[in-house]
């Protein structure tokens, strides 16, 4: 008898878990989750999906996969990833052997996330780059990253472009630069590996750094700058065909607030700005969420 009852309850287990496996929704479907594109004004970006907008929870550096079909981000202290299937989007996956990161950045193939840690003892006085690698059987430890991705100064955000070439809001010093602070610089991908780096020399000193795709602008950020918006707000400024970069502009009212803006990311078909906008550094103690924006209006249409 209690065979046959246990029988019983393995059928209807079985078929039941069919049923909620046939009728289970994806988390998201569609281009960029599926959510409605913005217009010249940020929003936030899939609220209740991606961005929590309630006080003291954290969202921050949404990066896509240059096909646009793998997503990360920061929430909290840790990173999650979730990728688009024949199905739709899949559940968001926390990536485990990253503890304590900084500024999660996606690389172009989707098979490595970039960030910093720093050393927090007992204020966090350097940062290094990191890399975690896709493997086979889910994602490796986090390796740190020598010269010239990391440096003795504070290595505190990178983006990628297309090619892997990297950008880097560094502390680093070097030359005629010596002293100022803040600089972005970019070290070129060249012969499957990345072997120097040179500066890239602004009208303003910027902190982090939301390259192109095909680098052709680039929008970052810059502290305390007169005429702004906040206390840190969001430049573009554009490579010129000498490979010189434009003046750089601020990005104006419809982006910037009476907050932080940090943290930019262009999508990669350069439609959209991604970035973070925040009342503080702390993710244990303050706000923060991932906005987007339509770049449109903010480009020559040669840069579109």
């Amino acid at each position: 008898m209690k065979a046959k009852w246990n029988t019983r309850y393995w059928i209807v287990t079985i078929v039941l878990a069919g049923c909620v496996h046939a009728t289970a929704e994806p988390f998201a479907k569609g281009p960029y989750l599926g959510q409605t594109p913005p217009g010249p004004i940020a929003q936030v970006f899939a609220p209740g999906l991606i961005s929590d907008t309630r006080p003291q929870t954290w969202e921050a550096f949404g990066t896509f996969s240059a096909d646009a079909n793998t997503f990360c981000f920061m929430r909290g202290g840790d990173v999650f990833i979730t990728e688009n299937t024949n199905q739709g989007w899949t559940a968001l996956e926390r990536i485990e052997n990253i503890p304590g990161l900084w500024s999660p950045c996606l690389s172009p193939d989707a098979n490595s996330i970039f960030f910093t840690i720093g050393d927090r003892k007992p204020w966090i006085k350097h940062y290094d780059l990191f890399r975690c690698t896709r493997t086979s059987h889910g994602w490796a430890k986090p390796q740190r990253l020598g010269p010239p991705l990391s440096s003795p100064a504070k290595e505190i955000t990178c983006s990628i472009a297309a090619n892997n070439n990297i950008y880097i809001g560094s502390g680093r010093k070097q030359g005629h630069w010596k002293g100022i602070k803040g600089i972005i610089w970019v070290v070129p991908f060249e012969g499957n590996t990345w072997l120097r780096d040179e500066h890239v020399a602004l009208n303003l000193p910027g902190g982090d750094a939301g390259i192109a795709p095909d680098e052709s602008f680039m929008v970052f950020t810059a502290k305390d700058v007169p005429g702004g918006y906040g206390h840190r707000d969001l430049y573009l400024t554009l490579r010129l065909p000498d490979g010189t970069w434009s003046k750089p502009q601020n990005l104006g009212p419809r982006i910037n607030a009476a907050y932080i803006e940090h943290g930019p990311r262009i999508s990669p078909d350069k439609k959209y700005l991604f970035f973070t906008r925040s009342d503080g550094w702390d993710p244990r103690k303050h706000s923060a969420d991932i906005y987007w924006v339509e770049l449109k209006e903010y480009l020559p249409e040669s840069y579109r």
